[in-house]
């Protein structure tokens, strides 16, 4: 009998004071509990912001603002990230291909820096378009274009490298009341896996200077 009574009493409704005293306790741990969680989102904000501010640097970093291609140190890094890959998955290597624009400096000259940035960007946007995604392609200054052609033996890489040339030279940019052609030399040069990069963009510096020379 004296646990029946002490359970209810257990169950009966506290005095008016105490379930103030309760409901006060509540509402203050309500309001602690809710001052927390937006602490803690704001907190997870300001870190995916944060995160976000980085990630932006860093593409900035390895991209060339004119045209939105990797600029050279961009290029550099995806491309020992790609040889390994390659050496990992035993292929060969691929074709690496310089571009530069033929009397640029006439083209700014002529019709001013802003025409020859257009020219850059028709450039850089062409070479997006014409190249697969395991492929690279990079500003490397002024009007020095690269390619790499990842995967590819030396035969289908020239191949590609000619039409990547011949549609470039058939670009026009109009500018107010003119056109104006797009002309290219191009050097290559075979990178097999383990060759020093600075080995092939020498070979292939050479060749553009060759090509430009006979134009």
């Amino acid at each position: 009998m004296a646990d029946m009574l002490a359970q209810d009493n257990s169950q009966q409704p506290p005095n008016p004071q105490t379930a103030e005293a309760w409901w006060r306790t509540q509402s203050a741990t309500m309001a602690l509990l809710k001052h927390a969680y937006k602490k803690i989102g704001d907190a997870e904000a300001e870190l995916a912001r944060r995160e976000e501010r980085i990630q932006t640097l860093e593409k900035m970093a390895l991209t060339d603002e004119m045209t939105g291609l990797y600029n050279r140190r961009g290029f550099m890094s995806e491309f020992d990230r790609d040889m390994n890959r390659m050496k990992r998955q035993n292929e060969q290597g691929g074709l690496f291909v310089l571009f530069d624009l033929n009397k640029f400096k006439y083209i700014n000259d002529t019709h001013g820096h802003i025409a020859g940035d257009k020219c850059l960007q028709l450039v850089g946007r062409t070479l997006l378009k014409l190249i697969r995604n395991t492929d690279m392609a990079a500003r490397f200054g002024g009007d020095e274009f690269a390619l790499f052609l990842s995967s590819t033996t030396p035969e289908h890489g020239a191949d590609k490298a000619v039409f990547v040339r011949e549609t470039l030279c058939s670009l026009v940019q109009p500018w107010k009341n003119t056109d104006i052609p797009i002309k290219t030399g191009m050097g290559t040069a075979y990178c097999a896996i383990g060759t020093p990069f600075e080995q092939v963009y020498e070979a292939a510096d050479k060749a553009l200077y060759a090509d430009k020379t006979c134009a």
